[in-house]
């Protein structure tokens, strides 16, 4: 069985959204700093009365059901057992009980050795992947776009690089407007990032406007790749990360050669790897946020909450790493210098830090043992 808190741990506000958006609930009147209300979708109720705790990820009903967890929701809505809720939950965030995080990883690698049923990815290199629906309104005019936030400049991100991307600025909301686009450099969806204090919780959502919010899967796009795809065709590399705004850096980096792309969260689906393997790429590097450091990680008891955090999150590394190592080399860019702060990506503190990381990555292979 997967881990239900693990999986409460790390799904994001945008991906619980984009569930319930998907079972016809969108968040009803302003976004407050605590909660969100959505229509009683738990029982088929038409009044408003769904409370989402933001803080929790928990839900409280008001006409009928009462408390629920985010699995006792999805049992309601898809009428469904407890363990058919973990696994769709599961599914959200790319993960299976193929590769679950509660496995040992002996066990995790034997399995990894019979890839028949994935080699046919790499055979059906033209198979057709579903691309999300394309956004035909003028929406971007309604925000400006000669505003730029000076701290993106000063961590490094020119304002020729925002233009590229196309990034712009809601004054009313201070927040960084950030489009999304498809493959074919068409809009599916705007996150936004907010400088407001309410939001420092959530500060990636998808931006709401006028009653419509602008969210998409985002386990069916890549961040990046449509600016970024002659880089990754040239090299047949990619590096991938958690952030649009590592993408911006690595473009400032590198340009037109970059081969960075990002899954906006702490995740890798089997639509990402697909993409990615179509596209010829030989060559995978994951390069997500440092969440923890090894300094601190040393000194914790075995039995500690803390100790358990990080080795899961050592194991989800590993699990996300595995979806490659069948078919391609595979990396983990890791801070083993201590270069990076918490919370920093690989790309955060400049171009040479960066390359002196990546000199010193990691290879994931499918059979442990041969790993470094």
């Amino acid at each position: 069985m997967i881990d239900k808190d693990y999986l409460i741990e790390h799904i994001t506000e945008e991906q619980i959204l984009n569930i319930l958006e998907r079972f016809g609930a969108v968040p009803f009147g302003a976004i407050k700093e605590k909660e969100i209300w959505f229509k009683t979708i738990c029982h088929g109720g038409n009044s408003h009365k769904l409370y989402y705790f933001r803080n929790s990820k928990s839900f409280y009903c008001y006409t009928n059901c009462g408390q629920m967890s985010l699995f006792n929701l999805i049992m309601k809505i898809k009428n469904c057992t407890f363990s058919d809720s973990i696994k769709f939950i599961a599914n959200e965030l790319g993960i299976s009980n193929r590769f679950g995080f509660n496995k040992n990883y002996e066990s995790q690698n034997q399995e990894m050795t019979n890839i028949d049923r994935y080699i046919k990815i790499r055979k059906n290199k033209v198979k057709k992947l579903e691309l999300l629906p394309v956004i035909t309104t003028n929406i971007l005019s309604y925000f400006e776009n000669d505003v730029f936030y000076s701290g993106w400049i000063e961590e490094g991100i020119s304002i020729q690089t925002m233009e590229f991307f196309n990034i712009r600025w809601y004054e009313l909301e201070k927040h960084i407007i950030i489009p999304h686009y498809n493959l074919n450099g068409e809009l599916i969806g705007i996150r936004r990032r907010s400088l407001q204090e309410k939001d420092i919780k959530n500060k990636y959502m998808p931006e709401f406007i006028q009653g419509t919010m602008y969210g998409h899967s985002l386990n069916l796009n890549l961040y990046g790749l449509d600016k970024h795809l002659s880089g990754i065709k040239r090299t047949k590399k990619v590096v991938i990360v958690e952030s649009e705004k590592s993408v911006l850096l690595a473009h400032e980096y590198y340009g037109k050669n970059a081969f960075v792309i990002a899954t906006c969260g702490f995740n890798i689906s089997n639509w990402h790897r697909d993409m990615l393997l179509n596209l010829g790429v030989e060559e995978v590097m994951l390069g997500f946020d440092k969440d923890f450091e090894i300094l601190e990680y040393d000194q914790l008891e075995e039995d500690s909450e803390e100790y358990k955090k990080y080795q899961r999150f050592i194991n989800r590394i590993y699990s996300l790493a595995h979806k490659f190592t069948a078919f391609c080399r595979t990396y983990v860019l890791w801070d083993n210098m201590n270069l990076l702060d918490k919370k920093d990506s690989p790309f955060d503190k400049g171009k040479d830090i960066l390359e002196l990381i990546m000199k010193n990555k990691i290879e994931i292979t499918t059979n442990r043992e041969e790993e470094g």
